[in-house]
């Protein structure tokens, strides 16, 4: 099992006033493609261990965000008559695990927030938390200049700017390795 280690800049004694989102963003960005199933996503998603990723078209540019949110209304849409019923994507433990369950083969691009909210990288990370507030979202996209992903600051990530030992954090609470 190989552990994955998580890099992020801890404030301390206030200084998160002076972080700014690349100082904490997630840079190896998981995407999935508009043309995805809903089906495929949630492989993708479950896979990673993530709640939502930045959706992306044929040239690589994002064009929405599909979140667990989004899965919940597609389920709610099943349940007042819709047909092609496949996967789900549901908690299945308190920590916040997902697994596969039924969701339909619709493709992501119908079910996706197509409405990204973004955040460049050098804002400060207290502009960046205020947005996520205000925009009741758990994540803000960094794109690059032709609209590729090129960063994920979400909410566990500034919470991990409060944490100072993420590890000790981590055996405290049993988390357990994603990647090995």
């Amino acid at each position: 099992m190989v552990t994955l280690h998580l890099q992020k800049t801890v404030a301390v004694n206030g200084t998160i006033k002076a972080l700014c989102v690349q100082d904490v963003m997630t840079r190896n960005v998981i995407t999935v493609m508009a043309n995805n199933t809903m089906a495929e996503a949630a492989d993708v998603l479950s896979e990673h261990y993530i709640t939502g990723a930045p959706v992306i078209d044929d040239q690589g540019r994002c064009v929405g965000v599909l979140s667990s949110t989004d899965y919940v209304h597609s389920k709610a849409e099943e349940l007042e008559g819709s047909t092609g019923i496949g996967h789900f994507l549901c908690s299945r433990h308190p920590s916040g695990l997902f697994c596969i369950d039924e969701v339909r083969h619709d493709l992501v691009r119908r079910h996706m927030s197509q409405a990204v909210q973004t955040i460049g990288e050098d804002a400060l990370l207290l502009q960046a938390a205020r947005c996520m507030c205000r925009e009741r979202v758990h994540r803000l996209i960094v794109l690059d200049r032709r609209g590729a992903p090129v960063g994920v600051l979400s909410s566990l990530d500034l919470v991990a700017t409060m944490i100072p030992d993420e590890a000790g954090m981590k055996e405290e609470i049993g988390v357990r390795p994603l990647v090995q």
